[in-house]
């Protein structure tokens, strides 16, 4: 009987690791109309990252890379740096509807206005979950799970799948003794193994660098994805070495209940990989980008339908913070800003604690504005008579901060972000 009831005890907890999963966003109507995805639809999304070694901020420490018409196409860094990674210069959104995967790469250099400072040391400064928070800025849509690797997860997992098939397009050949790097490779179709798959991915010396890197991730993706669909039931046989690889290398929110949803649709998955447009400024290496222009690129990937408002309404919109907790407003604020809002179109205020949930206020003339801004938080909206004028200003829109109102990821106090950057450096998770 003893025996029996250890039995069941442990079935019990291996079905609870099995099901529990994080709760997932859920989708608005313009948000499945941008994917193209119905209500009943399986979707799921992912902010993946991998991390490059530390390199730290080091005046002098960087040399110019010339390329033939004499001009500068890259940097090449000589400072002190640790086998630990921190910078994630490989930023992948992935997105699956049903049984299609469709891979977008975010430039590393993209400029993130509102974190101050590019994508690629969002993480080192604000950990996974900024990071997460990160790519909902750039894309307009909610990022279900953050999974962060070491680099060197190519090479295991490439090991454990028995290598993949690429096809090399020119000499690689990059040393850098430093950060414990070397890259040789020769053109043509050969089988790379874990090593050369991930020196594969990580040289970026060529014309158009960090671009021309990025479109080697996204090849190496299809690789991996048709010798999974190649071993069929053998990959079965693998699994281990590929979980232990994946939980040894990678920090994640995913859980196995996610693994239980994906695994049966591994032969039929479908994948589709591009960058996501941006503005290249020339006299800048900081990128930006559009958010009207990745709206309709986001449409035309998906085959879905552009958000009926891709830009901020003009109207004046009132942060009211109702939550209870002090300076709320201003990190919402951040937030917005982040997202494409002006930071003239907003105004700041706090009251007594609100009960109520989250929302987006508007009167009658600024109701169809409403949805941009409950959209863009997955709030709700109200409709009212009017709201009180603000230094001498009407306004048809508010958003009440109620006390269920989440933490914004642009936040985060200076305090906070010097012992992370100071746990990340030391190796520490």
């Amino acid at each position: 009987m003893q025996l029996l009831g250890v039995v069941v005890a442990v079935a019990g907890l291996a079905g609870f690791w099995l099901t529990r999963d994080v709760a997932r966003s859920q989708l608005t109507l313009s948000q499945r109309e941008l994917l193209g995805a119905a209500d009943e639809d399986f979707t799921v999304s992912f902010v993946v990252a991998g991390r490059e070694p530390f390199y730290s901020d080091c005046e002098g420490c960087s040399t110019p890379i010339y390329g033939q018409d004499g001009s500068i196409v890259g940097w090449r860094y000589t400072g002190p740096r640790s086998a630990d990674g921190a910078n994630t210069d490989t930023i992948l959104y992935v997105q699956v509807v049903n049984d299609d995967v469709t891979l977008i790469a975010l430039p590393r250099d993209l400029w993130m206005e509102g974190w101050n400072g590019r994508i690629n040391s969002v993480f080192i400064r604000r950990g996974a979950e900024g990071l997460r928070r990160a790519a909902e800025d750039v894309l307009g849509l909610p990022v279900d799970y953050h999974v962060i690797i070491n680099l060197e997860i190519f090479e295991g997992l490439v090991d454990a799948l028995g290598g993949v098939e690429m096809n090399v397009p020119h000499v690689m050949r990059y040393t850098d003794r430093a950060g414990g790097l070397v890259i040789d490779l020769q053109p043509g179709v050969q089988v790379l193994d874990g090593e050369s798959a991930a020196g594969f991915v990580r040289y970026r010396q060529t014309q158009r660098g960090d671009f021309d890197r990025l479109d080697r991730v996204k090849l190496l993706a299809h690789a991996v994805l048709a010798r999974v669909r190649e071993l069929h039931v053998g990959a079965i046989t693998r699994l281990p070495a590929l979980i232990d690889t994946f939980f040894e290398d990678v920090e994640t929110n995913a859980t196995p209940a996610l693994a239980r949803e994906l695994v049966p649709r591994l032969p039929r998955l479908r994948i589709q990989a591009a960058t996501l447009p941006v503005v290249e400024l020339e006299t800048d290496s900081r990128l930006l980008f559009d958010r009207v222009a990745v709206d309709a690129f986001l449409a035309d990937t998906f085959g879905g339908a552009t958000q009926a408002l891709a830009e901020a309404p003009e109207a004046l919109i009132q942060i009211m913070n109702r939550s209870g907790r002090e300076g709320l407003e201003e990190r919402y604020a951040a937030r917005l800003v982040a997202m494409g809002v002006p930071e003239s179109s907003l105004v700041l205020g706090s009251a007594a604690l609100d009960p109520a949930p989250t929302r987006v206020v508007a009167t009658a003339p600024h109701w169809l504005e409403a949805d941009f801004y409950a959209d863009l938080l997955g709030v709700g909206k109200q409709q009212v008579d009017r709201i009180a004028f603000v230094e001498g200003r009407p306004l048809g829109l508010q958003l009440v901060l109620g006390d269920d109102a989440a933490e914004p990821g642009a936040g985060g106090t200076p305090e906070q972000l010097a012992a992370l950057m100071s746990a990340v450096t030391r190796g520490e998770p």
